[in-house]
């Protein structure tokens, strides 16, 4: 009998490591050969690659591996498929101008059964050079003026992306931003949390998701439940301050998802007020930070942001910090000032949620390791000011703190099979064309519970 596997402290089982060398035959029965493991993730390996036959010692590829009865992956790989191919991206990119694009190229998935026969699932995707996460921890928790807008103005574009495709991203932050090997590029990558924006005319918090994500980070909808356009936005700001290096009020709360999301809601009241928390009395903060925050403000919950307005926000605290679009980012900062804490940091972690097992870092459906679904049938398948309109003085509405959706961080139960928004968005496709044996095996239980309500009814 084999022995166990071990588990992440996230809850999820571990993948085995691989043999450098060994060949996996994605969807398209494209053959990849594995270099060396360039590190781990919280739920898998990390491995280097390039197409088999070929001897390309870089090795331009790398493969996420994941064991197949984990979550995570399954979500990525499905909007991978969905919107993240050449074709798809190319097409963007000359509708909106853009010479580069900091979306990942969909290379190809499959399944792998090991030597011990184990089964797991990959992506592949391009190699990049290193993570935003390790720039700042390089440069004190600080990045100059101008990089911060040049990355904000780039994952703007990511984003615009995503919220066309009916998605929102849900976990921004420097972790999971790549830079490419000529330092002018970032790319958005984990979409492990990727899912549905709501297009209900009313605002309906859900407790069952309430708090999902990276807390430090996460919007005031999210902290409710509630999948949003602005939401991802909001995300975007804090990060923004975080890399400025000003101070989020509710950093030494991260503890308690509730006190961080009353200490959101308190301090996002007004634009100035939030400015003033993060950068104090005696420090400046960029013009088109407030500008920012302003227009947050301006955002219904179901409303399309306006991008070419954002992008113009961002796009003036570039000039005024004496930036340049398509230069080199540049990351140390001369004689910079940072208190220990920043400079201490660590990665900022996602924290359960309500429906995660104990210690689980991200919230996302886990599937039994007798699921033989092969995933074949995926493949088928300019300044600051803002305008007259939108000056007015605006309150975030429907962000009020729910207080029936309490969390006991300590005492939470595990369940396995608590399917994620971004799987319960798959009930809803009627015919399941291109599902996989998993997704149609959801479906139907989905038209089965609801016919039977409507016996009932």
């Amino acid at each position: 009998m084999p022995p166990k596997r071990k588990l992440a402290a996230n809850g999820y089982k571990l993948a085995e490591p691989l043999e450098q060398g060994t060949i996996l035959k994605d969807l398209s029965k494209q053959c990849w050969k594995l270099g060396p493991s360039i590190g781990k993730g919280g739920f898998g390996e990390i491995y280097s690659a390039q197409k088999d036959g070929t001897d390309d010692k870089t090795y331009p590829y790398v493969v996420k591996i994941e064991p197949h009865s984990n979550g995570p992956l399954f979500v990525e790989i499905n909007f991978y498929i969905r919107h993240c191919k050449a074709h798809d991206l190319e097409l963007f990119m000359k509708k909106k101008g853009l010479k580069t694009f900091g979306m990942p190229i969909y290379h190809g998935s499959g399944s792998h059964e090991s030597s011990t026969g184990r089964k797991y699932r990959f992506l592949v995707m391009n190699k990049f050079n290193s993570d935003l996460q390790t720039r700042l921890l390089e440069s004190n928790g600080q990045f100059p003026v101008d990089t911060v807008f040049k990355v904000a103005l780039q994952l703007l574009d990511v984003l615009e992306y995503i919220h066309s495709c009916s998605y929102v991203h849900a976990d921004i932050k420097a972790a999971n931003v790549l830079i490419d090997k000529s330092n002018k590029q970032c790319y958005l990558v984990d979409f492990g949390l990727a899912t549905k924006y709501t297009m209900d005319s009313q605002f309906k918090p859900n407790p069952k998701k309430a708090h999902d994500g990276t807390i430090e980070f996460l919007s005031r909808d999210a902290h409710q439940g509630v999948s949003t356009r602005r939401g991802d936005l909001e995300i975007l700001a804090y990060n923004l301050v975080h890399w400025l290096g000003g101070t989020l009020p509710w950093t030494n709360l991260i503890s308690d998802p509730n006190m961080v999301q009353k200490s959101k809601e308190e301090n996002m009241e007004t634009p100035s007020k939030m400015i003033k928390a993060c950068f104090g009395d005696n420090k400046s903060s960029p013009k088109a930070i407030n500008a920012y925050f302003r227009y947050l403000q301006t955002l219904e919950f179901n409303t399309a942001p306006d991008y070419k307005t954002i992008g113009n926000i961002l796009l003036s605290g570039l000039k005024e910090s004496g930036g340049t679009i398509g230069t080199v980012l540049t990351f140390s900062r001369n004689k910079t000032k940072t208190s220990s804490s920043r400079k201490n940091q660590s990665t900022p972690k996602r924290l359960q949620s309500k429906r995660s097992k104990p210690e689980t870092t991200l919230s996302t459906p886990v599937y039994d390791d007798d699921d033989d679904d092969d995933d074949e049938d995926d493949e088928e398948n300019v300044t600051a000011d803002l305008p007259k309109s939108i000056k007015k003085k605006h309150k975030m509405p429907d962000t009020k703190l729910n207080q029936g959706t309490k969390t006991d961080l300590a005492g939470r139960k595990t369940v396995k099979k608590r399917l994620s928004k971004s799987v319960d968005d798959i009930t809803k496709l009627d015919p399941p064309k291109g599902f996989t044996a998993a997704m149609k095996e959801i479906w139907l239980k989905k038209q089965q519970k609801d016919t039977k309500r409507k016996r009932k009814t």
